[in-house]
């Protein structure tokens, strides 16, 4: 068993602890969960409050990107958003977010080292973070990491348990939604609603707290990247492309992607590629997911980044707690950089 280490934080007290910190950047609480839990969000550079006089389908139907949001002007500066834990037990991208945080406060993370090469990438960014999406979901983990726990564990504490005893697993566990009275136990990937953030009825105009801010970040900001912050089991890590995107998002979400890869490769970090797949051709097609209601909130690229969870007792060999982090640092470095570079 590892033993875990000190920077490896991801209780919801800790993203309390954490953002009380926090000097240089803005700290908020601008939602709350289902069950009443505060969500935090933290800020570093200025808002760029580039909104235009139209919603993001009647600028299109103009032809004109700029008639929803102008990123012309010589004063603007990109903006990365990033959101840790929408399926709650998923816990890895937390825990990076809250060392980023304290990187940028104090010029070193919770295991007291620098790492200049992200902070540099952050510099002159307009930051978004949200270290934990659904504080209802990760209070249902008894523990702060999947790191040596089973492919069972993860299955029972993240999608949960049927009335009769057996595992909901994956993907059965989507299709009732919501979830709850259909539970004996509810996973860690629903709120207290048992809404699962990620397949909502985003036409309906009934969203939960959780993801309607999301979505009115995007709206307002129009983050020229987002990325939902996920688990997934003990495949290599990956970025899923958007789903129903326009071109030039899959273009960039594949861009970052194999730039990721690249620095994964060179540190010896298992790492898959996925391509645009064109899943809205298949029959039953694939799903219209929160990452894919983003980009049309905004019309710039978001995508779910897929962390390896570091397990025992399943078919891949797992992460350690480092190269989790270490993965995360990658992620987050070519992101800021990426952008930077599509600014210019």
């Amino acid at each position: 068993m590892q033993t875990m280490p000190v920077y490896w934080k991801t209780r919801p007290e800790d993203v309390a602890e954490t953002c009380a910190l926090v000097k240089k950047g803005r700290v908020s609480i601008p939602a709350h969960s289902a069950g009443g839990r505060p969500i935090y969000m933290v800020e570093y550079g200025k808002s760029n409050l580039v909104r235009g006089k139209a919603n993001l389908s009647s600028a299109l139907g103009g032809k004109s990107y700029q008639a929803y949001a102008d990123k012309t002007g010589e004063d603007y500066i990109p903006t990365v958003f990033l959101v840790g834990a929408v399926h709650g037990g998923e816990v890895e991208g937390t825990s990076a977010i809250l060392n980023l945080i304290k990187l940028l406060e104090t010029g070193t993370d919770y295991a007291g080292k620098a790492y200049p090469e992200l902070a540099e990438a952050c510099e002159g960014l307009h930051l978004i973070l949200i270290p934990l999406a659904n504080p209802d979901g990760r209070a249902r983990v008894p523990f702060d990491s999947f790191v040596g726990k089973s492919f069972h564990d993860l299955r029972y504490y993240c999608q949960g348990a049927w009335k009769d005893g057996t595992l909901c697993g994956w993907p059965g566990c989507k299709l009732v939604h919501p979830i709850k009275d259909y539970v004996s136990y509810l996973g860690s990937y629903f709120n207290d609603n048992g809404i699962n953030m990620m397949h909502e009825d985003f036409l309906s105009g009934k969203l939960s707290d959780e993801t309607q801010l999301l979505l009115d970040i995007c709206r307002e900001e129009a983050p020229d990247f987002s990325i939902l912050l996920h688990g997934g089991d003990n495949s290599p890590d990956h970025i899923i492309p958007p789903t129903y995107a326009s071109g030039k998002a899959m273009g960039e979400a594949l861009e970052l992607s194999r730039r990721v890869e690249k620095r994964h490769l060179a540190e010896n970090l298992p790492y898959h590629f996925l391509p645009d797949r064109r899943g809205e051709q298949d029959d039953p097609p694939t799903s219209f997911n929160l990452v894919s209601a983003m980009h049309h909130t905004c019309g710039e690229p978001a995508v779910t980044y897929e962390s390896n969870q570091g397990l025992v007792e399943a078919e891949r060999p797992g992460f350690t707690y480092d190269q989790i982090y270490l993965a995360h640092r990658l992620l987050f470095t070519e992101v800021c950089r990426f952008v930077r570079e599509k600014g210019r």
